[in-house]
Order: C-alpha cells, then sequence, then structure tokens
C-alpha cells in the first residue's frame, strides 16, 4: 500500500494518445489508470512523454479500435538509456518547470523542446533519424 503514496508516474491505460504525469502529491486514481515507481522517476516521465517516447511506444499492443494499450509490462522492454548526473538533474528541472509553468503553455512547450533535444542525444540519433521521428 505504501507504493501508492510514493512519487511515480501515472497514466491511462488506454487511449488514442497517452500521457504520463510525474505525481509527488500522494494522489491516486482506480479507473484503468497505471502507475510505476522507481529511481529517477522524473527522467522516465520526460523520456515517455518526448517524441522519442511516443515513437517507442508506438509499436505497443492495441485494442481493437485501434488505442493504445500501455501497461507497465508494454514499458519495462523500453530501452532508456541511463543519463549522467548532469543530464538527469538538467531534465528533472525542466520537468519541475514544467509541473510549475502548466497554465503557460508557451514556457511548456519550449521546455519539452528542450527535453526532446536531450533524449535525442542520449539515444545519439541522427538529424534523419530526428527528422524521422518528428514527422510521426
Amino acid at each position: 500500500m505504501e507504493d501508492f503514496f510514493r512519487p511515480k508516474i501515472v497514466w491511462k491505460r488506454v487511449g488514442s494518445v497517452i500521457k504520463f504525469s510525474y505525481d509527488d502529491q500522494k494522489i491516486f486514481a482506480l479507473d484503468s489508470t497505471c502507475f510505476a515507481i522507481g529511481k529517477d522517476i522524473k527522467f522516465l516521465v520526460a523520456v515517455l512523454n518526448s517524441k522519442m517516447g511516443k515513437y517507442l511506444l508506438k509499436d505497443s499492443p492495441q485494442t481493437g479500435t485501434g488505442d493504445l494499450l500501455i501497461s507497465v509490462q508494454a514499458i519495462e522492454p523500453l530501452k532508456v538509456p541511463i543519463p549522467n548526473v548532469e543530464i538527469l538533474k538538467s531534465v528533472e528541472q525542466r520537468v519541475d518547470r514544467i509541473v510549475k509553468n502548466i497554465a503557460n503553455k508557451i514556457q511548456v512547450k519550449q521546455l519539452e523542446e528542450e527535453i526532446n533535444k536531450i533524449i535525442y542525444k542520449l539515444y545519439h540519433l541522427s538529424i534523419e533519424e530526428i527528422e524521422f521521428i518528428e514527422s510521426q
């Protein structure tokens, strides 16, 4: 039961667009919501919400209507690079700023783009690969 009250990633299990949320407020919902706890949760939520994360999840199981079906089992096999301390702190700071600036869509969009660039570097993507992912 104590896992519900730890910082975690929360997301709905089924949908055409899946958004991952960072929760450190000890809140949880029961309606087909998944959650994950562990190390570097803010970094992982940034990766999952990045354009690269969406690309990695594109071949996840789907419902009969084509909605994505994202359980913990769909996330577990993803290859997520382990960041160094500097990158980890940089991404976590951006996630904190997104959480604080949620009403300011322009700042949030800018922070998301900065995170995307960091994630692309972690995966050592070429310009062509980045362009391909961004075109999806």
